[in-house]
């Protein structure tokens, strides 16, 4: 169907959502952008857009850090009819173009920050778009919430990153279901605390655009500058990672009042540090999910939180979760990707009968609360044993002078994998070898002690807090030929 429209941002909206015009839309540390005012740059930029060669169905690749400009730029490709594609900046050049290279998008679209980045393809650096001041309304055509919304890609914590297809019904239904358990309104406040480019970071604009909620743009995404912005902004919603709330803790923050909600998520957060962290008033809900299920799809309250430290929160209706025979966590949700784009072979393979694969091994209690003990891929087996690498580095953090570790297995002709641990200790701290396998003699099986205790001084890891397993077994591998 064709639709003449001002703005994208209605098609997103249910007919029961009433933004006010004059209401903030963006607040940072040099501004204030209100709805009405960022319906017009979505408009001016859309056309800007065009100008530059920009089509229906074409993909645009962003790089962009966390700014102003990236939140006008999203809704202005929708109104054209292309597809963001927001890129991870932290990525070495050559793998930017690699993945340039996969999508082939019909231009890449950056910030004045990576003008320097050499870039293949046809490359526009923002804003140097022209900006048509008319009354002009533009035609979207053939919009359909089924159609693709957004890529993204993967964090790759497992492997190779995938380029995840999102319809904007997955995006609306995740928002919607998501509501359910927020409680989402137009004079909430969210902080733009994780990248853009994952799912966690984007979502926040999304939802804070669908009810008319305010987002607030740190200067940047160091700990300091989101714990400037709490302070200064007050905002009422956040997400963050076990890093970046050990970081506001270690500085004694209490959190303001008005922040009634933050979601913790990304990967193992340590039952002690959530303890703290609600012992000093910050209000914090976990919640499961992946790039794949378009954010959460289970949460749980702080109340739960303190019961059930260890879980990963209840399936949100309508919303399905299930358990299989090999213990894998399987999840039904409207919210569920369209597929990877360009592999059908991994599409295949992650979406059978209405459910997503998740590659996460766990299971739900009697009270209906999900457990996530590890990922199936991450599995050892060792002399035809099942090892659960999540269950031995628990058991190795239990002691106070590691900080940190990951266990993994490595391949062995004898043993079909033998375990390696890569163990970071706590600084002025020194431990050997022997030292670890006599600790873990009496607290573990015999055949779950690590055969190599490694100390490196840190872990590779992605923003999100998700350490890169596959470069820790790349790392160990030449120690164990």
């Amino acid at each position: 169907m064709n639709i003449e429209m001002i703005s994208i941002l209605n098609l997103i909206r249910t007919p029961k959502i009433n933004v006010k015009p004059d209401s903030a839309a963006i607040i940072s540390n040099d501004t204030e952008i209100t709805y009405s005012e960022l319906e017009s740059l979505i408009k001016k930029t859309s056309y800007g857009l065009t100008e530059v060669g920009v089509k229906e169905n074409d993909l645009v690749t962003l790089l962009f850090e966390n700014n102003t400009d990236c939140i006008v730029v999203v809704p202005a490709l929708w109104q054209i009819g292309a597809v963001p594609v927001p890129l991870n900046i932290k990525l070495l050049e050559k793998d930017l173009n690699e993945q340039i290279d996969f999508l082939q998008p019909g231009l890449t679209l950056r910030s004045k920050k990576f003008k320097d980045v050499n870039l293949r393809g046809k490359v526009s650096t923002f804003p140097k778009l022209t900006f048509p001041d008319n009354n002009e309304e533009i035609i979207i055509k053939n919009f359909s919430k089924d159609t693709t919304a957004l890529i993204l890609f993967t964090s790759g914590s497992s492997g190779k990153p995938k380029a995840v297809m999102l319809t904007f019904d997955n995006l609306i239904q995740s928002a919607l279901i998501g509501n359910k358990v927020l409680n989402h309104t137009s004079e909430d406040k969210w902080l733009a605390s994780l990248p853009f480019y994952h799912i966690g970071g984007f979502s926040i604009i999304f939802r804070a655009l669908m009810f008319g909620s305010s987002v607030i743009v740190p200067e940047s995404l160091s700990n300091d500058d989101l714990l400037e912005s709490i302070k200064t902004h007050k905002p009422t919603l956040a997400s963050v990672v076990s890093s970046q709330l050990k970081y506001f803790l270690d500085k004694d923050f209490i959190p303001p009042e008005e922040l009634r909600t933050v979601l913790l998520g990304g990967g193992f957060a340590d039952k002690e540090l959530i303890f703290k962290a609600m012992n000093n008033g910050w209000k914090i809900a976990k919640v499961y999910g992946s790039t794949e299920t378009s954010s959460f799809v289970s949460f749980m309250n702080t109340t739960e939180v303190y019961n059930k430290p260890g879980a990963s929160g209840k399936i949100i209706p309508p919303n399905e979760i299930k358990i299989t025979v090999e213990r894998e966590v399987i999840v039904k949700s409207p919210s569920i990707m369209k597929g990877y784009f360009n592999n059908e072979q991994e599409t295949f393979s992650k979406l059978k009968n209405g459910f997503y694969q998740t590659g996460d091994l766990g299971f739900i209690d009697n009270e209906g609360y999900l457990f996530i003990e590890s990922k199936r891929d991450d599995l050892i087996i060792t002399g035809g044993e099942n090892v659960n690498p999540v269950e031995v580095e628990k058991t190795i953090l239990l002691n106070t002078k590691v900080k940190e570790v990951c266990v993994t297995g490595l391949d062995d002709s004898q043993w079909g994998q033998v375990i390696f641990a890569a163990v970071v200790l706590n600084e002025n701290t020194d431990m050997t070898e022997n030292e670890l396998k006599l600790f873990l003699k009496d607290k573990i099986s015999s055949f779950k002690i690590p055969k190599r205790f490694i100390l490196i001084d840190h872990l590779p890891k992605s923003e999100l807090g998700k350490v890169y397993r596959k470069q820790v077994k790349d790392m160990l591998s030449p120690i164990h030929p």
